[in-house]
């Protein structure tokens, strides 16, 4: 396994002050090393400004290409070991949805979503871009991703909720791997499952001002038996990013005061 201090020291030669617009920037990324570095041709020819507050659309809850709303979950290509996992999730959102005894393992036990879901959920994101790493900032769950420029996964990634994301610059688009994601999370708001092998490759492409489109390529041999591409847009909104954070208790009160009473009464005796 990683050495995990080694790996955070070189992760984060950039301190967290880029996020306040420090003058001490420039500074600090001339410190890092020469293959970390763009020239400023080399940033203009490859790195789109992906810089924005990006709204994420609702009404897809599903990376099925073919089902964005969930209407049919059961189709996409599962193993028998996913299908099983598939049939005992009980979401709130697909044709499956339900409030009752729902194992939504975020909305129960306030779980983090897991890097394809966060897509998936109806609240802002944010991108910020330096010559070594690329931050990723949700609002919900104020959870943020690091994705490190122009270098190889480890051998012997560590198996977490976001995984090792790598990435690179190709035709303007933001090219991201990500390997190395424990098994969980669900894929989706309708309860696909998916498993520690899972391989996602992300292209954000800003394809107008005012316009953000992600392609998603998943690939899971253990849950999935073919790999497949889903495309989403996102808008650039005038919205401050705010802060949304999952509160066990509130949660529990939600389930308690609005979920269960939307559920049928039980027979009188």
């Amino acid at each position: 396994m990683r050495n995990r201090l080694v790996d955070t020291i070189r992760n984060f030669a950039i301190p967290a002050t880029l996020f306040l617009g420090s003058p001490l920037l420039l500074a600090q990324t001339s410190e890092l090393p020469k293959a970390a570095q763009f020239s400023k041709a080399q940033t203009a020819a490859t790195a789109s400004d992906l810089s924005g507050i990006w709204s994420i659309s609702t009404g897809q809850p599903s990376w099925d290409p073919s089902d964005g709303p969930g209407a049919k979950p059961d189709e996409l290509p599962m193993t028998p070991w996913a299908r099983e996992q598939f049939r005992a999730a009980r979401p709130a959102f697909g044709a499956n949805q339900t409030f009752e005894n729902p194992n939504d393992p975020t909305e129960k036990y306030c779980d983090p979503p897991g890097l394809t879901r966060l897509y998936n959920f109806p609240w802002h994101f944010t991108v910020v871009q330096t010559p070594a790493n690329v931050f990723i900032i949700f609002e919900y769950l104020h959870l943020w991703r690091v994705v490190t420029m122009d270098r190889p996964h480890p051998k012997d990634p560590d198996s977490t909720w976001l995984g090792d994301s790598v990435g690179k610059y190709e035709n303007g688009a933001l090219v991201i791997d990500t390997i190395g994601l424990n098994d969980k999370s669900w894929l989706d708001l309708v309860g696909h499952p998916h498993s520690d092998v899972l391989h996602t490759v992300e292209r954000l492409t800003r394809i107008d001002h005012d316009t953000l489109q992600l392609e998603l390529t998943i690939e899971d041999p253990k849950a999935y038996t073919k790999s497949w591409t889903s495309k989403r847009t996102f808008k650039l909104s005038s919205e401050p990013l705010g802060e949304t954070m999952c509160s066990l208790s509130e949660m529990q009160d939600f389930q308690k005061n609005i979920m269960d009473r939307t559920l049928p009464s039980p027979p009188a005796k």
